[in-house]
């Protein structure tokens, strides 16, 4: 049998307050891509719930949450949400419209969500 890995280790630690937080970026920011909640925290690769994931991923990293609290809170790996978090900001210094629109909505995380 296979030892557990530091995530699920982890996991079972993880403070129902941070969890609670990082599934309500992610609500948010489903519903400001008008993305299913439960199909962007699927393993589904379909392009629409890719950006949506990697967006809520980029804006809690950006926001002090460690790359385990979130791997945890979308059931994937670290190493993902870096990978998630390089893309979300390669692809705002390329686009000035996708960098307004990340802004924009981390603005509005960081007053509605993180402020509480």
């Amino acid at each position: 049998m296979s030892a557990p890995s530091s995530l699920r280790r982890y996991d079972a630690m993880l403070i129902p307050i941070e969890r609670k937080r990082m599934r309500s970026i992610i609500r948010h920011v489903c519903k400001f891509y008008r993305a299913d909640v439960s199909a962007v925290m699927s393993y589904s690769r379909q392009a629409g719930l890719i950006w949506p994931r990697h967006v809520a991923m980029a804006i809690a990293a950006a926001n002090g949450f460690s790359s385990t609290t979130i791997a945890s809170a979308l059931n994937r790996e670290r190493s993902v949400v870096s990978y998630a978090h390089k893309q979300v900001l390669n692809q705002c210094s390329v686009d000035k419209e996708v960098a307004r629109e990340v802004r924009k909505l981390a603005k509005e995380i960081k007053e509605k969500i993180l402020k509480k």
